[in-house]
């Protein structure tokens, strides 16, 4: 039987040439890997070209792993070589080389190939490729090593009977999903304008529609999604806006590309809806990109296509970049218009839930401006003030900075000097604003001293911004509904606090240091922006009943986050556990082998507390679900708000009972923390396992490279770290509901400054305890068991015992005297070093007359049917009502 190899085939001239001399010259069985990447093809014909070279078709569909692992980074890195070429091959070329080398493997090739000529670009992509994928193939590249030009390519394949296209007598093109690539021909001459037969997916800006076409393109974190509203994949979303943006005559490039060999080529590109996907992200991404990160990834854009070009997809820069990329697009999300028209694409509007733009300090009309143009100056004087210490230091000054001649009638500047500056150019800082007083501050004579207003300020509370604005938004609404508010001022405060809400979600809301807490850093900028129409909002309401119904939402939220969260970690378990249904693991007692039992019984044992953690999770968090507001500070207002109001614009379902009640209780808090304890434990009982499971000493266990650790001295180690990590947290846990417990235990009605510790305790449980699910799901999907060492541990004799004694339960013994003769043959074996299943027959009907008939010691987990027991129909039980409880 010939060897194998493995080429790279596009179904064209060159590579169906290189197949059939492949299996002339060398004798080589040839492999055709024809990648679908998105190109227009016809099989019957590409299979008629493959017979003709004699090669063995395999066709590969790659079209969703290319739009999502191709095309999306390149949108997400702005990918154009020479800031011109969207990159079509140069993408194609690294994912073909993957599915080769992944087919080479697979049919046992010890060679694999391309069709490249020594001129061209992807001669080396694809040898680079390989190198970094599978170093030990060897490489061929017959048309190159022929050093055949395209007639002598044609040639050839006319002698051998092999079709070819009507274009290929006259171009070289390549097409996949991103886009068209036209080379040879007339087009060597960079003096001729392209000929029409060169185009298919536009046409001619000239004969375009005389009326433009507009579009709207839906970005999520800088993946694109939905096109004038219809959510589709990337792959259909770049051929339909080829299809609009074609028709209209863009994304036509013709340029002199430098290729990577050192020659200039002229090469022709169609890539209408990569183009205009690119013009549509990257002014998104001047939306909502912060400056720095902005003018950063403008500069590594270049070298990302650059790379690409060149090859090294599979280097180490190249994959750097990617995730630096990636990374970058967590708040690229939004809409963009495009219009297109006689060739061209512009941007007509744009939108994003994530934009920095903000209207309040970019406008110039005065009522809307919120920028406070005496800042500039100090942040001028800071800014230049490098410049001026360097001038300053020069021997002679610039030219700038000597002082002109007093003229008749002028006024000479007044400067003041500070008496203590070495000399004319030392800064003077503007003056530190004193700050503002608190807002009970009326009914003092005195400032709160420094170590006082440190001591009770309160930091931890500003995670409560989203929930402090939908509380002040509520109240807006009662006071509205009580005639305290006109509807016009309600919508004012309506409309920014919503405003605040966005800045909130991006992390930009406008805190100051001195804040005293989360609800007067609310109160303060609302009356900046809106002057006493924000002081109003305060009316009828305390920071009392603000700051439990604020917790009670946060609350609220936080409990159906660490439910889903763990259900997913019981889900993982599940997932394994299904996996696993007869695999033998001992069951232990004391840490001692007990009974056979299996893997899946031991995971489903883990999965199942969890499913009930979640529950307890949602109970606490419905058991937030109360709005306080209307309580004001213990004993309610005389103004005639309706409670019910804001509990409803809260989304609340229920108020108050009793006011003094409301502002004291953190009953709720106290469950969530309870909760939080119980899922704490179990998942320290999971981690327990895991740990012992994933030593040596058991070895049933091996955690995957992402979820363990090395040792900074013993480089043998290999450390569960994740599970022992989280086995930690219960304690922290406990800590937290310990502290709040300790707090509320002797607190006279109704609120107490001591209640201001109850968000410090709940905060650090939720946040102890997210990381450490999500960690444990993620090492638990990525377990490796060792069945093997499992299956020995199981197979210890000794965990028959019980069997034994239930087998003369069954035949009339009664168990207390059962266990007593198998506890003593057990005793008895141990002596002579032997075990259960070494017992003759004979010796059998010795230990008892019941044990004539002596019993089955190999049935294991299976012969235990009882319901949750670990046979695999138990389990399969099991799994279903778990799985149903997960649903």
């Amino acid at each position: 039987m010939s060897e194998r190899c493995v080429l790279a085939y596009s179904g064209g001239l060159d590579t169906s040439v290189a197949a059939r001399s492949l299996r002339e010259e060398r004798g080589l069985d040839v492999v055709a890997a024809f990648v679908d990447l998105g190109q227009p093809y016809d099989l019957g014909e590409v299979k008629a070209r493959a017979g003709a070279a004699e090669a063995d078709l395999r066709v590969i569909d790659a079209r969703d792993r290319f739009a999502e692992e191709f095309c999306l980074p390149a949108l997400h890195a702005n990918a154009l070589y020479e800031g011109t070429y969207p990159l079509v091959s140069s993408l194609a070329r690294p994912l073909i080389a993957h599915e080769v080398v992944a087919l080479a493997r697979e049919v046992g090739a010890r060679f694999v190939a391309h069709g490249c000529t020594g001129k061209g670009n992807d001669q080396v992509r694809f040898e680079t490729s390989f190198a970094a994928l599978a170093p030990e193939l060897e490489v061929l590249a017959p048309i190159r090593e022929a050093s055949r030009s395209r007639e002598e390519s044609l040639g050839l394949a006319a002698r051998w009977g092999i079709p070819q296209a009507r274009e290929a007598s006259t171009y070289s093109v390549d097409e996949n999903l991103w886009g068209r690539t036209v080379e040879a021909g007339p087009l060597e001459d960079p003096w001729l304008e392209p000929p029409r037969d060169a185009f298919e997916l536009t046409v001619d800006p000239l004969q375009a529609p005389d009326a433009p076409a507009e579009v709207t393109i839906a970005l999520e974190a800088g993946r694109p999604v939905a096109l004038d509203g219809a959510r589709l994949p990337i792959a259909e979303l770049v051929a339909r806006l080829n299809g609009i943006a074609g028709a209209h005559g863009f994304g036509r490039v013709d340029m002199i590309e430098n290729r990577l060999v050192g020659i200039k080529s002229r090469e022709l590109y169609e890539v209408p809806g990569a183009l205009a996907l690119i013009t549509a992200h990257r002014d998104l991404e001047d939306l909502t990109l912060e400056r720095d990160l902005a003018h950063e990834k403008a500069g590594l854009e270049r070298r990302w296509a650059e790379l690409c070009y060149y090859g090294q997809w599979y280097g180490p820069l190249h994959e750097g970049l990617r995730s630096f990329m990636a990374a970058a697009q967590e708040d690229v999300t939004g809409e963009v218009r495009l219009r297109f028209f006689k060739g061209s694409c512009a941007v007509i509007g744009r939108r994003s839930p994530r934009a920095l733009y903000d209207l309040a300090l970019a406008t110039y009309e005065g009522r809307a401006d919120r920028f406070d143009q005496g800042h500039a100056e100090g942040f001028i004087r800071l800014w230049s003030l490098p410049v001026r210490t360097w001038a300053g230091r020069r021997g002679d000054p610039p030219p700038a900075s000597r002082p002109e001649p007093v003229r008749p009638g002028s006024v000479t500047p007044h400067v003041e000097e500070d008496p203590a500056s070495a000399g004319p150019s030392a800064v003077r800082e503007p003056p530190t604003e004193r700050s503002p007083a608190p807002l009970w501050g009326g009914r003092f004579g005195e400032a709160s001293a420094a170590d006082a207003v440190a001591f009770t300020r309160s930091q931890v509370d500003r995670r409560l911004v989203p929930q402090d604005l939908r509380a002040t938004r509520a109240h807006c609404e009662a006071l509205a509904r009580a005639g305290l508010l006109e509807p016009g001022e309600r919508d004012r405060l309506v409309a920014e606090v919503d405003r605040l809400l966005d800045e909130a979600e991006r992390g930009s809301f406008p805190f100051r240091d001195e804040d005293e807490d989360v609800h007067l850093a609310v109160e303060r900028v609302l009356t900046e922006r809106l002057g006493d129409l924000g002081a109003r909002v305060h009316a009828g309401r305390s920071r009392n009943d603000l700051v439990v119904t604020d917790l009670r939402l946060w609350v609220g939220q936080a409990a159906t986050g660490l439910a889903e969260r763990a259900r997913g970690l019981a889900r993982a378990l599940a997932d394994r556990a299904e996996e696993h249904l007869e695999t033998p693991l001992p069951a232990y007692t004391h840490l001692q082998r007990a009974q056979p039992s299996t893997l899946a019984q031991h995971l489903l044992a883990h999965a199942f507390p969890l499913v009930r953690d979640a529950e307890r999770l949602e109970r606490a968090g419905a058991g937030a679900g109360a709005s306080a507001l209307g309580a004001a500070a213990a004993a309610g207002t005389t103004l005639p708000l309706d409670r019910d109001v804001a509990a409803a614009a809260l989304g609340l379902s229920r108020s108050f009972d009793n006011s003094i009640d409301a502002v004291s209780d953190r009953d709720f808090a106290l469950d969530l923390l309870s909760a939080c304890l119980s899922t704490a434990l179990h998942l320290s009982r999971l981690g327990e396992d895991l740990v012992l499971w994933c030593s040596r000493e058991f070895g049933f266990a091996r955690p995957a490279d992402a979820y363990a650790t090395g040792s900074s001295m013993m480089p043998q180690k290999r450390n569960p770290d994740v599970a022992e990590l989280a086995r930690a947290q219960a304690g922290r846990i406990l800590g937290d509901l310990v502290h709040l417990a300790t707090v509320l235990k002797g607190l006279p009605l109704s609120y107490d400054r001591d209640l201001q510790e109850d968000k410090a305790a709940v905060f650090d449980a939720h946040d102890a305890l997210v990381p450490a699910l999500e960690a444990m799901a993620g090492m638990v999907r990525t377990l490796s068991f060792d069945v093997d060492r499992m299956a020995e541990a199981a197979g210890d004799p000794d965990l028959s015992a019980t069997d034994v004694a239930e087998h003369l339960v069954a035949r009339g013994v009664p168990f207390r005297e059962a266990h007593g003769v198998v506890g003593r043959l057990v005793a008895r074996l141990e002596e002579e070093g032997r075990s259960l299943r070494a017992l003759r027959p004979e010796e059998w009907a010795e230990v008892h007359p019941a044990l004539e008939d002596p019993p089955h010691l190999s049935g294991g987990a299976a012969a235990r049917p009882s319901p949750g027991g670990p046979s695999p129909a138990s389990t399969r039980e099991q799994l279903a009502r778990l799985r149903a409880a997960l649903r």
